[in-house]
């Protein structure tokens, strides 16, 4: 048997939830993520260009105050019912986009819109974590992650094809219908709530607001700070990549600003399958240590990038480095989470990955001040920030006897 066979063979051990999830997953990244590509030009539209790093700047601060309160939920109460909030919310404000088309209308719908992510993934990659043995973590993050980055992608692609066949309008109308379809499969999903029962026996919590409330020991889970410090400074990456691919698209005169992210999808999803197994194998700080080497080097490309081909090379490059370190920093977290505060690591975990999307937000508009020529100093400033990943790494490695 060959190893595909062997591998898709291995894949019916996972349970039919764990398949729902993944699609449920790729509907409702496609449907937020479709709107990305064209924000920068809808708040250029409303006056306000210097303001273009709230459009993810906002989002994240909204979700990473959310994130405390959705992972004692999901700990507490149900990992569906976060999931459920979060998808509820993200299709309430897509529909409502349309009403309010001034400036700071749309900013505070933006600040709203980012408690949806604050909420579903919580759940979702809790919930993951339950249904797969611990012994697939690494494979099952990989594929979990496909599913994320197909949704991504798509809709990182089709946002610019909508918004030019059917307005902006439209485009929020089409996020909030695809959000409804991710809102349905969720009813066949099943959870089971035997842990969570448990994690409240154990705590002695008998009230909801006991259930609800954070206290800071169930905030923040110092035991996953390593896979924290890592996925921020990757997200910080995907922080100036998604603020910047646009303008520099428009610079390129390629109508199509989320073409970047939809080219290189066949990649990741290649090398997410692969990056999974070798999470599994080999560990994963060396499958980190080779993504920001990848990542690096799609910084420096595209600091340098002029045409649509060199384009494609760096979102291909930028592309393989992002799919290998997902797996591993969802895996690494699943592995040193609290298993009776699972959805504390995760949501610690999240805090800084939305702090990073911030973080690359606000200093690339800073660094690029609405200037073309300032975008190769903001690109290298993200590949310096892979060489210092890489010297985390080494230097927090410790020996295992």
């Amino acid at each position: 048997m060959s190893v595909a066979s062997t591998y898709f063979s291995n894949l019916k051990e996972y349970k039919t939830s764990f398949w729902m999830l993944c699609i449920h997953m790729l509907l409702f990244a496609a449907s937020f993520n479709m709107l990305i590509p064209e924000l920068n030009s809808y708040l250029t539209e409303l006056g306000r260009e210097d303001l273009i790093w709230m459009n993810l700047g906002l989002w994240t601060i909204a979700a990473a105050i959310s994130r405390p309160f959705s992972g004692k939920i999901a700990d507490n109460i149900s990992r569906k019912s976060v999931m459920f909030i979060g998808v509820l919310v993200s299709i309430i404000i897509c529909f409502i986009y349309p009403l309010l088309p001034y400036v700071l209308g749309f900013l505070i719908l933006r600040f709203l819109h980012g408690f949806s992510t604050g909420f579903q993934p919580t759940g979702a990659t809790a919930l993951v974590a339950d249904v797969i043995p611990k012994g697939k973590r690494g494979e099952a993050m990989g594929i979990f992650g496909i599913t994320i980055t197909v949704g991504f992608s798509l809709g990182q692609g089709m946002g610019s094809i909508i918004k030019t066949a059917v307005g902006m309008q439209g485009l929020f109308l089409i996020a909030g219908i695809v959000g409804m379809i991710s809102f349905l499969l969720i009813l066949t999903i099943k959870e089971d709530k035997e842990v969570i029962r448990k994690n409240c026996e154990d705590k002695g919590y008998t009230t909801l607001w006991e259930k609800i409330l954070p206290k800071w020991d169930e905030i923040f889970g110092i035991e996953v700070i390593q896979p924290s410090v890592m996925i921020f400074l990757t997200a910080s990456l995907f922080g100036f990549f998604v603020l910047l691919i646009p303008e520099l698209s428009t610079h390129l005169g390629i109508e199509n600003k989320g073409l970047f992210f939809a080219v290189h999808l066949p990649f990741v999803v290649i090398m997410r399958f692969v990056a999974g197994k070798l999470t599994d194998k080999y560990g994963a700080r060396r499958n980190l240590f080779v993504s920001l080497i990848f990542l690096g080097i799609g910084c420096v490309l595209t600091a340098y990038c002029n045409s649509l081909n060199m384009l494609i090379v760096c979102s291909i490059v930028y592309g393989i480095g992002a799919a290998i370190s997902s797996p591993a920093v969802f895996a690494w977290t699943a592995d040193l989470a609290n298993p009776v505060y699972k959805g504390r690591g995760m949501g610690t975990m999240f805090i800084f990955l939305e702090l990073g999307i911030f973080s690359g937000n606000y200093v690339g508009q800073k660094i690029y001040q609405n200037q073309v020529e300032n975008l190769p100093t903001a690109f290298m400033v993200g590949a310096f920030l892979c060489v210092f990943g890489m010297l985390f790494l080494a230097f927090t490695y410790k020996r295992k006897s």
